[in-house]
């Protein structure tokens, strides 16, 4: 990261310190909106000044009123131009400062942002992967600056760059078994609390595009509040472990899937220990930074959706219905 770059962050820093900034929104569409939640909930209990996540749809459609002096908008796209963004950029005259994390350095986001971030980790054509990835670093490196806590990112971003390495040559022998336990014609539920609930929310949205299977993506609280109902035999479910508190109350989530007939795989840190089954089974991951641990998360499950999509008679990742930018509100 340039030495400019970090000093501007940490002047937005001083901003919310001081009162010039108040009030923080995240916005995005699909994979970028999810790709937001860790750090908006991390942001939330940093800064002095009230954070939001906002479906960019919701916010230009329903709020844009919020849209104004003294706040800050991070807007997130793979490609900058999909509609909801468009729009953004053409109504949001007043907030004081605009970031954008986006994949290209020229696009109607970036020329709108006057913190212009970009990843350029390449062109997609289908299902964004990399890019999601790539943003979910970048907002890490954002939000680190901006709360004075960038010390330990180079060696966060190598360890994590190590990480995903091992991971994708692992996932290469491993997909035909994983598919093998979760199947690919009922469909999945995936789970997560905290910043593992992005992956859910991504891991739901990947497997629907790429696959063309039925899924849904909840928190764990959610979970129990009515579509435990549905677990009996022939239930799947994938469950991100996640880090702190959360993993006993995802032990037991998974205790009781297995309980009532229903077959869940885990996916968690590699110094987390759940005992495995018949019906439950787990897939490790190397240790990284925590509020980095969703990169390495939604892997298993992109990688995954090649078997599945074949398994279930699609081309992987061919849009059918839709294309990759979005154009129509």
């Amino acid at each position: 990261m340039s030495t400019n770059l970090t000093a501007t962050v940490e002047d937005l820093g001083k901003a919310i310190s001081d009162g010039s900034i108040t009030h923080v929104i995240l916005t995005g569409m699909g994979g970028s909106l999810f790709s937001g939640y860790g750090s908006w909930l991390r942001l939330s209990q940093a800064l002095r000044v009230p954070v939001s996540l906002w479906d960019t749809s919701e916010l230009i459609q329903q709020a844009p009123a919020l849209l104004r002096e003294g706040t800050m908008v991070i807007a997130i796209s793979q490609s900058g131009e999909s509609v909801e963004l468009r729009r953004l950029t053409e109504i949001d005259k007043g907030s004081s400062v605009r970031i954008s994390i986006t994949n290209t350095v020229d696009n109607s986001l970036t020329r709108w942002a006057g913190i212009p971030l970009s990843t350029q980790v390449g062109p997609e054509q289908t299902v964004s992967t990399k890019t999601y990835t790539a943003g979910l670093v970048a907002l890490y490196i954002f939000e680190r600056l901006l709360i004075g806590k960038g010390e330990r990112l180079k060696s966060e971003i190598d360890g994590l760059a190590r990480a995903a390495d091992a991971l994708i040559a692992q996932l290469t022998a491993d997909a035909p078994k994983l598919l093998n336990f979760i199947g690919h014609d009922a469909p999945i539920t995936f789970i997560g609390r905290g910043s593992s609930y992005s992956s859910a929310m991504m891991a739901a949205l990947v497997t629907a595009e790429a696959a063309k299977a039925p899924t849904q993506a909840l928190s764990g609280g959610q979970f129990r509040h009515g579509p435990l109902e549905l677990v009996r035999a022939g239930f799947r479910s994938v469950l991100f472990m996640g880090h702190g508190a959360a993993r006993d109350l995802n032990r037991k989530t998974a205790s009781d899937i297995e309980g009532f007939g229903g077959r869940c795989l885990i996916i968690e840190p590699e110094d987390t220990e759940t005992p495995q089954s018949p019906n439950i089974q787990t897939f490790c991951l190397p240790c990284v930074a925590e509020g980095l641990l969703p990169v390495l998360e939604i892997l298993p499950i992109q990688l995954l959706m090649v078997p599945m999509a074949i398994a279930r008679g699609f081309e992987p990742a061919k849009f059918l219905n839709g294309s990759k930018i979005t154009v129509i509100e």
